[in-house]
């Protein structure tokens, strides 16, 4: 078996011959628009992926990046880790970083000092040696520390994205082309268990996030690839409503192919993107006025009426989730009441004996009456014996 100094190679290497990787998770990429790898030095991919990596919609923060290395210098604090594709080396962590260093040639190449230059136009790498046993392995459990981990984080999307293509490829046995159809998607425990040991997670992370990527390929899908439905914002949505019970039996959700019925799918459409002809009623997952928490905190405790105030009415979820919390409390009072009556009634005061009540049920009566008479004066009634 190929041992770590086998498959981890130190070398020095030119700035120019470090390629992006355009199949970067943090681009959340579909399986069937993955780069195959003899593609990815294309001038036309490498620099689309330059283009993607610098959007400021995709918040990468290259900028901040750049103007830290053009006032601090290059840092070699973290490694960057490479494969080696035919004459040149494929990135496969450090992507901000060589784009950064990358735009720092290509836009501010008069005010590069003598020092920065000379740190920046070669970069000390790690080279993983894909041709050993083992080496997809160590790509996987690289990516697992640094980014399904604590120390650099992948937002939910591409998170979610990368552990949902490694499922599908293991759950396929390999085979690509039926990895890319997310029909062939069912939820295994036992795949999910190989995912987590492969990139060192947590089962639970796995679980959660295989089946929260199919939702939204879904919903992709039949929103035609509507922007909406594509951000990340629509995708925390998406996770907060599988979090929620009473969500995903009003959505329909089938926990074994991870999918929401024709009808829910429908709803939310409607609900959530506004793509059948109204304003969205829900626009985020936790925070506004009108949030995924709030609707199923309605759709849990509140009735049909209070449910359609907020799916056709369009009423903000938090005020409607409000009004349905002060009617709780007071069935909840009556309830409480109609109990204690029930209870006081079944007392035969004829069984009391000669001597009377204990003490101890003399301290009782004296506290309910006490209870008794806030309840009247908070009533506005009077005391009428």
């Amino acid at each position: 078996m190929a041992t770590k100094a086998d498959l981890l190679k130190e070398k020095d290497i030119k700035i120019e011959d470090l390629l992006l990787d355009p199949n970067n998770p943090r681009f959340s990429k579909h399986l069937d628009e993955i780069t195959p790898l003899d593609k990815v030095a294309n001038e036309e991919i490498q620099a689309l992926a330059y283009a993607q990596m610098n959007d400021a919609t995709n918040r990468f923060e290259i900028d901040e990046l750049v103007e830290a290395i053009m006032a601090d210098g290059f840092i070699h604090v973290d490694k960057i880790f490479v494969k080696k594709t035919d004459k040149k080396y494929l990135i496969i962590e450090g992507n901000r970083r060589v784009t950064a260093i990358k735009k720092i040639f290509k836009d501010f190449s008069g005010e590069i000092t003598a020092d920065l230059k000379q740190q920046i136009t070669t970069i000390p790498c790690i080279v993983i040696d894909t041709k050993e046993p083992g080496a997809e392995n160590m790509i996987r459990k690289i990516l697992g520390l640094r980014h399904h981990g604590s120390i650099l984080p992948w937002k939910p999307l591409p998170a979610a994205f990368n552990l949902y293509q490694e499922y599908m490829v293991a759950y396929c046995e390999g085979d690509i082309e039926k990895a890319k159809d997310p029909n062939n998607f069912v939820y295994r425990p036992d795949v999910a268990r190989q995912v987590a040991a492969m990139f060192s997670v947590k089962f639970n992370d796995v679980r959660q996030k295989v089946k929260l990527y199919r939702v939204y390929l879904q919903l992709i899908e039949m929103s035609r690839r509507h922007q909406a439905v594509e951000n990340s914002d629509s995708f925390s949505m998406i996770e907060e409503t599988l979090g929620r019970t009473a969500l995903k039996t009003f959505f329909e959700y089938d926990e074994s192919r991870s999918v929401f019925s024709d009808d829910g799918v429908e709803k939310i459409l409607d609900v959530y993107f506004g793509l059948r002809g109204k304003q969205p009623a829900i626009t985020e997952a936790s925070a506004g006025s009108s949030n995924v928490r709030d609707f199923a905190y309605v759709v849990s405790e509140g009735t049909e009426e209070d449910i359609r105030r907020i799916t056709v009415d369009r009423e903000k979820a938090s005020v409607v989730k409000a009004e349905v919390e002060t009617k709780r409390s007071h069935r909840s009072l009556q309830n409480t009441l109609e109990l204690v009556l029930n209870e006081l009634n079944k007392i035969n005061l004829g069984e009391i004996g000669a001597d009377g009540f204990a003490p101890n049920e003399t301290e009782y009566i004296a506290s309910i009456d006490k209870k008794m008479n806030q309840l009247k004066r908070a009533a506005g009634l009077q005391d009428s014996n």
